[in-house]
């Protein structure tokens, strides 16, 4: 049976698995940073030559003999930074180091650059070249407007400037600030999540909520051309879904650059109003350690009921341990999230909910 190993390098230099105790790994888009919290064995000192700052690559996954295995056969799944180094002088001897990837700076400081005529493309790669990242960024043509970047950290410039767009903004593993339109062809489904299939019964567990939770009953299209020109606006409105819902309206709005014409907005509206008053199903639950489970990626459930079908992962968190082994952690919808406004929102309803 193949074994579950990681390998976390820090400053370039692999730490060894021997002095691993364990590991966890927190994935999601848009809303916040990546992070992880790893502990060591410190009866090396091992706290000594750890700091603050230092470049963190993890790799996880499994090996086919536990006895002899290397960082090639992982997945690397994570590029960030140290925030702080913990040791702990006791019995056990160890050190543990919370981090996270590298939209942390831009989430932890404020907006300082001077207001000058800039596209939101021209924005991004400012940020992107300040951090050291590899912008991938698609260009835009509108000059922002000074209250779109006045008052606010700089991540959430970005994601400002993204929904402004149409567009979405992250951080990547290998160090690239994406800045362009969502990357909706990759359909594959990375796993298979099945409780109690015969012969092929997997998954831990799994708990799902078919609630109004993430249902609108309104949608609104907005997009500015730019100073001194009006702003074009568009609704449309599921008449018997808020009649349902007791006249309450449930209203998201999207700033989508496309929109260039009142009835090019409307059209936007209506078919994200078609898409988004259907009933949205999320669940959570757990399943053995997979490092293909990640943020929007597209996973198949079986074996419970009317609840199968397939899923967008919203949020995976990637626990290994020595003691425990490797644990896959997930927040799951049955509808993709269409910009980063809507992940934000969805993560915020979830997190709501389990408050």
């Amino acid at each position: 049976m193949d074994a579950p190993r990681a390998i976390v390098e820090v400053a370039g230099v692999d730490v060894r698995w021997h002095d691993m105790i364990d590991m966890t790994f927190d994935n999601t888009l848009y809303l916040a940073a990546d992070s992880f919290d790893v502990t060591f064995r410190n009866d090396l000192y091992l706290s000594d030559w750890f700091r603050k700052q230092q470049e963190v690559k993890i790799y996880l996954g499994y090996v086919k003999s536990p006895y002899a295995w290397s960082k090639a056969e992982l997945d690397h799944v994570f590029t960030g930074r140290i925030d702080g180094v913990k040791p702990n002088f006791s019995g056990t001897m160890t050190v543990k180091l919370p981090g996270r990837d590298y939209s942390a700076p831009m989430i932890d400081t404020e907006y300082s650059v001077a207001y000058a005529e800039r596209t939101s493309s021209q924005i991004a790669v400012m940020m992107a070249v300040k951090y050291g990242l590899t912008p991938v960024v698609t260009d835009t043509t509108v000059i922002v407007d000074k209250e779109l970047v006045a008052n606010k950290k700089e991540w959430d410039v970005l994601q400002a400037l993204a929904d402004l767009e149409g567009f979405v903004c992250y951080v990547t593993k290998d160090k690239e600030l994406y800045f362009g339109p969502r990357q909706d062809e990759d359909e594959e489904v990375v796993a298979e999540l099945n409780y109690k299939v015969s012969g092929l019964a997997n998954c831990g567990e799994i708990e799902f909520d078919d609630s109004a939770v993430g249902v609108v009953n309104k949608v609104t299209v907005r997009h500015w051309p730019g100073r001194d020109k009006q702003l074009i606006e568009a609704s449309a409105i599921n008449e018997s879904l808020l009649t349902a819902m007791g006249g309450q309206v449930k209203e998201r709005i999207w700033y989508i650059s496309k929109a260039k014409t009142y009835e090019l907005a409307q059209m936007y509206a209506e078919k994200l109003l078609k898409e988004n008053s259907r009933a949205v199903v999320t669940a959570t639950g757990w399943y053995p350690g997979n490092p293909k489970i990640l943020a929007e990626k597209k996973v198949k459930v079986s074996g419970c009921g009317r609840f199968n079908g397939f899923y967008y992962v919203e949020k995976a968190t990637h626990s290994l341990s020595k003691q425990d082994g490797y644990k896959t952690s997930f927040s799951l919808t049955n509808v993709r999230p269409e910009s980063a406004e809507q992940y934000r929102q969805d993560l915020y309803n979830y997190e709501e909910k389990t408050a």
